[in-house]
């Protein structure tokens, strides 16, 4: 087995013991460990893969759990983990146009200067 095969296997062992309710949460690997750099980021995939097929497990800090709906805290930790999404998602479209805009502008400076080349050069002729 390969390093990263070994490290999704044990990611899975972590994410198999996500359960529901702040009360259960899951820790990350802990960083200081030879390693478990690998196998946090295989856990983050594993998350991630979930909640982009149907889960909906969180993260702020405190570990990894399906929040109950009902329940004070973890509605409240959900809003501020969907919160933060929400917010990085804004940037990003932000950023997105922002360089679509330049992308374009770009663009049509290069036209322009070719179109004003042409004039110098038909001028000289």
């Amino acid at each position: 087995m390969s390093k990263q095969t070994d490290s999704r296997e044990i990611a899975r062992g972590y994410f198999n013991r996500i359960t529901s309710g702040h009360k259960n949460t899951v820790s990350r690997p802990d960083l200081s460990l030879p390693g478990n750099e690998s196998i946090d980021r295989q856990l983050r995939i594993l998350v991630e893969e979930a909640n982009h097929n149907g889960d909906c497990i969180i993260n702020v800090g405190n570990g990894y759990y399906r929040p109950i709906p009902g329940d004070p805290v973890d509605e409240l930790e959900f809003k501020e983990y969907t919160s933060k999404d929400d917010s990085r998602a804004g940037k990003l479209w932000d950023k997105i146009y922002s360089m679509k805009t330049t992308f374009s502008n770009w663009r049509k400076e290069g036209q322009h200067g070719e179109e004003k080349q042409r004039e110098r050069s038909q001028r000289g002729a």
